[in-house]
């Protein structure tokens, strides 16, 4: 009696097994179904772009991503500063096919985070810089790496391409006492050799921008300093201080004659940018809010719209003619757009969502 009743609580126990295991794979199922599904293309393109989770569970680990200059590839750099995290993960650097979603190529030759990328104007090189403090060049060609700088200031933060290509501005996170000779390099692409270092910011700088006739060069740190540097001369005005907000990016108008800036304050959640002449230095507009502060400002190619996104997943698109501003219903931390203004990206988590850039405003 006993060895039937243990039989049957073993065929039951199986059954359950079974169960649980077919509710398991169909559940994971209809969630790839409904990724994909999400993921599908659409009006020409990928509709979005999923990049692997973090195994330490990290969030909101996309760091940067650039359009290449035609807008058929985009590229996106992942993976936290070491320095922030009890547990991290070595970063990556991811090149995707815009047009099918596919991935061209993963580079995974970095010891910490990667923390920005850049093409060059002409679309052949791709720059990524990294919290282990390098620099690397890649030829898109064939995805072979040309030039491996080692930057011994600190954690690369940022960097951006002259507009010809020849030099590679780059800014560092301060973190030892050559840092605080200059936080700002310039490099020579082909060869890897510091041209010059840029002396001004006393603290950590987050993002740099080269306008585009190549002669000045935006920058803000974390004190709190918006920099515009006239590279020949070497000598920088500071475009604003703030007292309390912080500046994480900057960006120039596509005709030169603007620069943005946006930001905030983490503790008491308040976000600002604000938008300058860069002819006369003059403060054009700002505007303040509540909320966590903006990762991105960018301008669109007609430089008719600023794009803003922030760490709490706001984006918006203010027409800068009216001050009209549209609240975009997808979720965004980081944005870029094409530079044929056809397409917007947006950021969330470890998700990139890809959208037509005029029919986002058409809705609204």
């Amino acid at each position: 009696m006993r060895s039937t009743t243990f039989k049957g609580c073993i065929r039951m126990l199986k059954l359950h097994l079974q169960v649980a295991l077919w509710l398991t794979v169909s559940i994971a199922r209809v969630f790839a179904d409904d990724q994909a599904g999400l993921c599908r293309v659409h009006d020409g393109h990928a509709k979005c772009l999923v990049i692997p989770a973090d195994p330490n569970a990290n969030n909101n680990i996309i760091s940067d991503l650039a359009f290449s200059p035609d807008g058929k590839m985009l590229a996106v750099a992942y993976g936290r500063f070491r320095g922030l995290l009890q547990d991290p993960d070595p970063g990556q650097s991811i090149v995707w096919d815009v047009s099918n979603g596919k991935q061209l190529v993963t580079f995974n030759s970095y010891q910490d985070g990667v923390s920005s990328v850049d093409f060059s104007g002409d679309g052949k090189l791709l720059a990524t810089g990294s919290y282990d403090g390098t620099v690397q060049i890649w030829r898109v060609s064939d995805w072979s790496r040309q030039v491996n700088i080692k930057v011994i200031q600190g954690p690369v933060r940022a960097l951006h391409f002259s507009p010809d290509g020849s030099v590679l501005a780059v800014g560092v996170l301060q973190g030892n006492e050559e840092s605080k000779q200059s936080l700002i390099s310039l490099y020579r692409v082909t060869t890897g050799q510091k041209v010059t270092g840029l002396k001004g910011h006393t603290d950590s700088v987050m993002c740099v921008q080269y306008s585009p006739d190549g002669q000045l060069l935006v920058s803000a740190g974390m004190d709190r300093t918006v920099r515009l540097w006239d590279i020949e001369a070497g000598t920088n005005r500071i475009l604003t201080q703030q007292d309390q907000m912080l500046i994480l990016s900057v960006g120039f108008s596509h005709d030169g004659h603007l620069v943005a800036a946006g930001g905030g304050l983490f503790g008491i959640r308040k976000w600002q940018f604000q938008v300058w002449n860069t002819k006369t230095g003059k403060l054009k507009l700002q505007q303040n809010g509540s909320g966590e502060p903006l990762d991105s400002v960018i301008f669109s190619p007609d430089n008719h719209w600023l794009g803003t996104a922030s760490r709490g997943g706001k984006a918006k698109l203010l027409k800068l003619s009216t001050k009209q501003t549209i609240d975009l219903s997808q979720p965004g931390n980081k944005m870029a757009i094409t530079p044929d203004g056809k397409l917007i990206a947006l950021t969330e988590k470890n998700k990139i969502t890809l959208s037509v850039f005029e029919k986002l405003i058409e809705k609204k």
